[in-house]
């Protein structure tokens, strides 16, 4: 099996990877091909790990609120803001995606 998943973010020096977290988050462009190429492969990855983390936050809530304990409201304020964590990863995601694939493209 090939390791495929963030191969262009591996290549990059701690410098470098530093500029992809910027673009991605930043939802700005780059001159270079591989800091874009590593900000559209540290999407996903961003993504399910924001989501897995929303995900417990919000059994974590439930579980509170269910006790009835008095940690269940912070719980849930956590689990909005997760929520909110993980619209904002998938709208730079799409961001990135978008302005990627509405480039030119160079003519074979």
């Amino acid at each position: 099996m090939s390791d495929v998943g963030l191969a262009a973010y591996r290549q990059c020096t701690f410098r470098e990877k530093r500029e992809v977290l910027g673009v991605f988050w930043s939802r700005r462009g780059t001159d270079s091909d591989l800091i874009g190429a590593a900000a559209r492969e540290y999407g996903p990855y961003a993504l399910a790990m924001v989501v897995v983390i929303a995900v417990e936050l919000a059994v974590i809530a439930m579980v509170l609120v269910a006790r009835a304990n008095a940690w269940a409201w912070p719980a849930i304020l956590a689990t909005g803001l997760a929520a909110l964590a993980t619209w904002k990863t998938r709208t730079c995601q799409r961001a990135l995606t978008s302005a990627t694939s509405d480039a030119p493209r160079p003519l074979p």
